[in-house]
């Protein structure tokens, strides 16, 4: 019994940082697709960056994140360009855990960027 009172609170912390740490992990992962997903409408020689950042907004959603900051560069206007398009997006942890301000991981947002090359109609 005694051992167990020593041992129990242990593991319960260390389950809880495993699964924090695995929702991280999801949620960088899903980060990461959202910014290819917006690269992939910024590609087109049509696209504005409305189009991206609703993009972006709906793989987001699919896990419930509704805090990410989505910042595309250069900015689209609709018109035919060539050169890259770069997407990236950032999440606050403190809005994704599911046990904010426990578990310190050294940093304050997950970030994923990506940069794709843009069709061009030259």
């Amino acid at each position: 019994m005694v051992e167990f009172a020593i041992i129990a609170p242990l593991m319960i912390l260390f389950t809880f940082g495993l699964i924090e740490i695995g929702r991280l992990s999801m949620v960088k992962d899903t980060a990461t697709h959202a910014t290819r997903e917006g690269a992939r409408v910024g590609v087109r020689a049509q696209a504005t960056t409305g189009d991206v950042v609703q993009r972006v907004q709906e793989e987001l959603a699919v896990l419930g994140i509704e805090s990410g900051a989505v910042t595309v560069t250069p900015a689209l206007d609709g018109q035919p360009g060539s050169g890259s398009v770069t997407v990236e997006v950032r999440i606050p942890i403190d809005s994704i855990s599911w046990v904010p301000n426990y578990f310190s991981f050294g940093v304050s947002d997950v970030v994923a960027e990506t940069t794709m090359r843009r069709e061009s109609t030259d």
